[in-house]
């Protein structure tokens, strides 16, 4: 599953996700977050965002365009 069309995340609240998705530095181009989609989002630039609540309690908000890709763990 690697859709950046938020009405294709929501769904999936609740689930344990890994996302890989761009960074916007120099240093390194992508990153990844192993976690629960706790929301989907549009932001106030108008951006959808997926949050991620991660295993130490960080939450990351990703832009749905910046995903490269995801998997869905089994429930």
């Amino acid at each position: 599953m690697a859709s950046s069309r938020i009405e294709d995340w929501k769904p999936h609240l609740g689930r344990k996700v890994s996302l890989r998705y761009k960074l916007h530095d120099g240093d390194h181009p992508y990153t990844e977050a192993i976690g629960v989609v706790s929301s989907v989002a549009v932001d106030a630039t108008a951006a959808q965002t997926i949050s991620i609540l991660t295993r130490s309690g960080d939450t990351k908000i990703v832009a749905s365009g910046d995903i490269l890709a995801s998997k869905l763990f089994p429930v």
